[in-house]
């Protein structure tokens, strides 16, 4: 038997939106192998967090899971809303935060950033020349500024980091001639079209 590996003490959450325009389905049902990516992203969190949570807008949508459904408190106001109904609900002071939408989500990654939160309130992971506020550390304590950013409903996330002491993690450079590297970036890859998701679906066989 291996040794199970320690979780580390942190909240995962799975942003389980909803209907997807671009798709024209929920890609939290879209299945690889026959298992549904909010199933298996769901496994991925587990595997490294202590705690994991659904953000969703319909909960009875989530519940046969075996995880925390939390329904969104303030509607149409996409992951910022999101993020204003998981931080209170959620039981350690950092919360990782996942989009639904990706099929090579991994711990690796997600460990890869832990590692370098040290204090800050918010990390942002970026990569291949963009941030990743779905794939990223929050602190609780960057409630009110959420709270603050859905009444002036300025509702992108990485903005968040304007008002709190926050680090930009550029894996890309960091993890440059590792042999994780392409690992590590696959994590950040998410799904919007019926043509992107063939490409992923031809690239796993």
């Amino acid at each position: 038997m291996g040794v199970e590996k320690k979780k580390l003490e942190i909240t995962g959450v799975l942003f389980a939106g909803g209907e997807s325009k671009r798709m024209g389905q929920n890609k939290a049902f879209l299945e690889i192998g026959g298992k549904p990516l909010l199933e298996r992203n769901l496994e991925v969190l587990d595997s490294i967090c202590s705690e994991v949570l659904i953000s969703c807008r319909e909960p009875e949508q989530y519940s046969g899971y075996g995880y925390q459904a939390v329904a969104d408190q303030i509607k149409g106001k996409g992951p910022m809303g999101g993020l204003y109904s998981v931080l209170p609900v959620a039981k350690y002071d950092y919360v990782f935060v996942a989009a639904c939408d990706m099929p090579f989500l991994n711990s690796e990654a997600i460990a890869y950033i832990y590692e370098r939160i040290e204090d800050y309130k918010l990390v942002l992971p970026y990569v291949r020349d963009r941030l990743h506020p779905l794939h990223a550390f929050y602190h609780k304590k960057v409630l009110k500024v959420v709270e603050k950013r859905i009444k002036e409903d300025k509702l992108r996330l990485f903005d968040i980091a304007d008002e709190c002491r926050h680090k930009i993690v550029d894996i890309s450079e960091e993890m440059e001639g590792s042999m994780l590297k392409e690992m590590i970036e696959e994590s950040f890859l998410n799904v919007n079209t019926p043509q992107e998701w063939e490409l992923i679906l031809q690239k796993i066989q």
